[in-house]
């Protein structure tokens, strides 16, 4: 009897071992990690890097492996945990000197996650809140430079977004609508290609209407806000060189007083017919039968 209980014995401690997984003390598990990172085996790299923060999290290389687990995350393109870790650090870690590159990160995680479908905007305006906060804060530093070409990379998909929708109103004949998001296109990104479109479209809708002013006002901002490019070209080539907007007068701020005044007309209020795109339940086309 009691060698069957020794037999017993030793095969619970056997399956209990078996149940445990193997730990692996602290230096080994950062070399894994470090080599796995080297390798680009993103998903290796992170189980490594968090497995030695989960179980020694008082490691002199602790801080170190949460910027390379985060840092794991993101180049794994695990972008919604990258954007949870690097979060993590930034409030674990306030005076770093690794937080610009944290920040940067942390919007180019968010900036890769957008797409151009409507509902990712907030995606777009998330990232430019940490590309903007890198310049303001960290101006000097290394990532700075690279922060301002991404402030100006969301601007201008916010802008053209904007743009999309304006001149969809525009092609409709809402132009009450239309104007109201070119006078939003006015105050916040009137330096992006997008608004520079926009003033383009505008502007001959307006000569179409027979508006010489509202023309004169769109191709003269235009031509103002956008002096080296094609349709700025084209813009003083309509105005001409006796126009008083393109040194003198500044003519943004006319043309959205404009707007303002042509507001409650009541042609700019117009909003088109609905068009159902299934004839048998109603629409343009008609019932089929």
């Amino acid at each position: 009897m009691r060698r069957w209980l020794g037999v017993l014995a030793i095969a619970l401690v056997a399956l209990d071992c078996a149940g445990k997984k193997r730990v692996l003390p602290p230096d080994k598990l950062w070399s894994e990690a470090n080599h796995a990172f080297d390798d680009e085996a993103y998903e290796l790299a992170a189980d490594r890097y968090k497995a030695l923060l989960d179980q020694y999290p008082f490691d002199t290389n602790a801080e170190d492996a949460e910027l390379k687990l985060a840092q794991s995350y993101y180049l794994g393109e695990r972008y919604a945990e990258a954007i949870a870790a690097f979060g993590d650090f930034e409030r674990m870690h306030p005076t770093s000197a690794n937080l610009a590159q944290v920040e940067y990160h942390l919007g180019m995680s968010y900036l890769r996650q957008s797409s151009t479908s409507d509902r990712d905007r907030q995606s777009y305006t998330n990232a430019l809140t940490y590309f903007r906060n890198i310049v303001d804060r960290f101006p000097e530093s290394a990532w700075a430079a690279k922060a301002r070409l991404r402030v100006r990379e969301c601007r201008e998909a916010l802008a053209a977004h904007e743009t999309a929708v304006a001149t969809y109103y525009l092609r409709h004949g809402n132009l009450k609508a239309a104007e109201a998001r070119l006078s939003g296109l006015l105050a916040d990104y009137p330096e992006t290609d997008a608004t520079a479109q926009a003033l383009s479209a505008f502007a001959k809708a307006y000569a179409d209407r027979n508006e010489p002013e509202g023309a004169t006002l769109a191709f003269a901002t235009l031509a103002r806000y956008h002096p080296d490019g094609p349709l700025g070209a084209d813009a003083r080539h309509r105005l001409g060189p006796a126009t008083p907007y393109l040194d003198g007068v500044d003519p943004l701020p006319l043309l959205v007083g404009r707007i303002e005044e042509m507001r409650l007309q009541a042609d700019r209020q117009q909003v088109p017919r609905t068009v159902s795109a299934y004839p048998e339940i109603g629409g343009s086309g008609g019932s089929p039968y």
